[in-house]
């Protein structure tokens, strides 16, 4: 049996947008699991989200104090035997990918999923597959918005990056 895991990441809600978009909902909602690699920014978008499933989520640096408090800045899980780690990443997006390595340098991971860059990666780097969705609230390089589906079939994990433009 396959998981689909809804990832995202940098949403921003009530600060760069004021939603998410009602398409998106519909598809995380549609999910096993939900990532969220940080930059909440408000309450009401952790609720959102843990309303519509199994939310697995860490607070990032623009998150208020509450999220912060509630949430924690890493998180490890296994889903289908794949060990999964979640940070949302700090600092220039110049050597980002090796940072949030650095994080979980303690763990025996297959996956580790961040945010913080609002740009979309899928790397392999020391047989880890490292994964950022890019960001709801708009990436840097280009100005759409992304995230992502993980697609956990025991030991395959397939990532597929989904962008869109706001209307």
């Amino acid at each position: 049996m396959s998981v689909k895991i809804a990832v995202i990441s940098d949403s921003h809600i009530g600060q760069k947008i004021s939603a998410y978009p009602a398409e998106i909902l519909n598809a995380i909602g549609e999910c096993d699991i939900i990532i969220h690699a940080g930059d909440h920014t408000s309450m009401e978008s952790v609720e959102l989200l843990n309303s519509l499933g199994n939310l697995r989520a860490v607070h990032g640096n623009m998150d208020e104090i509450t999220i912060s408090n509630l949430l924690p800045s890493r998180l490890v899980f296994e889903v289908e035997g794949i060990r999964i780690g979640v940070t949302h990443g700090w600092g220039s997006p110049l050597g980002i990918e090796r940072r949030v390595l650095d994080v979980f340098v303690d763990e025996k991971l297959d996956i580790v999923i961040f945010g913080h860059s609002h740009s979309p990666c899928d790397k392999i780097i020391d047989g880890i597959r490292v994964i950022n969705p890019g960001a709801i609230s708009g990436n840097l390089q280009d100005k759409s918005s992304s995230w992502g589906i993980l697609t956990i079939n025991g030991c395959d994990a397939d990532w597929r990056l989904i962008e869109f433009s706001f209307k």
